[in-house]
């Protein structure tokens, strides 16, 4: 860690815990505790609310020729192969201004906005009034591994910082060791979705049984779905009932 991004999450712990003014991330116009500014929210929001008809296991955006009122949302490539995750709970789509911040947190080393970042996503969630969030009975929440590259290269996890936010905001208990990623030298950025499952089908693995009715992993960015796919299907073969998704922004379509 640089001295640079030392000092700049001092001031920023040391802002949390006296409660000071702060700015917001995105605007930099006057916040509390560095969470997004109202007027940021609610561009955020209306920029969700105006996304298409969704997949109802993806969450991606369905094409034209996908949407009939007469059978399911589901998109083509979900008819040629279903996730192993019950369903993905994702934050926003991944455009301007969200995908600016997720960078910032991911490749910039400000890794204190994990918790801006959670506390948007959960604010959005909770807007949705959706039957099933807050979770009834939290589940364990799993955040994806960093490949050991990515972890050198950035000195933290983004997916875990999230994770650890988000955990407190719902009061969930969060578990780092069961979940390992096998190292591949496997590039994917330029592969179709199905490659990308095909190359991915056995990047994770469990380090022990998991006996457990309901997890949840964490990741910050979702394309294809091929990594989570992975992981999802890892920890069913560990002893996982039932496992979901959260991310804090989806790709509106298959890359």
């Amino acid at each position: 860690m640089s001295i640079w991004t030392y000092l700049a999450n001092s001031r920023t712990h040391l802002r949390e815990r006296f409660q000071l003014p702060s700015v917001c991330p995105l605007c930099y116009g006057r916040a509390y505790r560095g969470e997004v500014c109202l007027a940021c929210w609610q561009d955020l929001y209306a920029d969700h609310h105006s996304a298409q008809e969704r997949c109802q296991y993806c969450q991606v955006s369905l094409l034209k020729h996908e949407i009939n009122p007469a059978h399911d949302k589901v998109c083509q490539a979900c008819h040629e192969h279903k996730l192993a995750v019950s369903r993905i709970y994702y934050g926003f789509d991944y455009l301007l201004p969200i995908d600016s911040l997720i960078l910032r947190f991911k490749n910039a080393r400000q890794q204190t906005l994990g918790y801006p970042l959670a506390k948007l996503v959960y604010q959005r969630l909770l807007s949705e009034q959706s039957r099933d969030f807050p979770w009834p009975q939290p589940p364990l929440l799993i955040p994806i591994p960093s490949s050991k590259a990515a972890l050198k290269r950035r000195g933290y996890n983004p997916a875990t910082e999230f994770a650890k936010s988000f955990a407190k905001l719902v009061h969930a208990p969060l578990e780092l060791k069961v979940l390992h990623r096998e190292e591949s030298q496997t590039q994917q950025k330029s592969l179709s979705r199905q490659a990308r499952l095909l190359a991915s089908a056995h990047s994770y693995y469990c380090a022990y049984r998991l006996d457990r009715p309901h997890v949840v992993l964490i990741d910050d960015i979702m394309t294809s779905g091929s990594t989570l796919d992975s992981a999802a299907r890892a920890l069913l073969a560990a002893g996982v009932q039932q496992v979901d998704a959260l991310v804090i922004a989806r790709a509106r379509h298959h890359y």
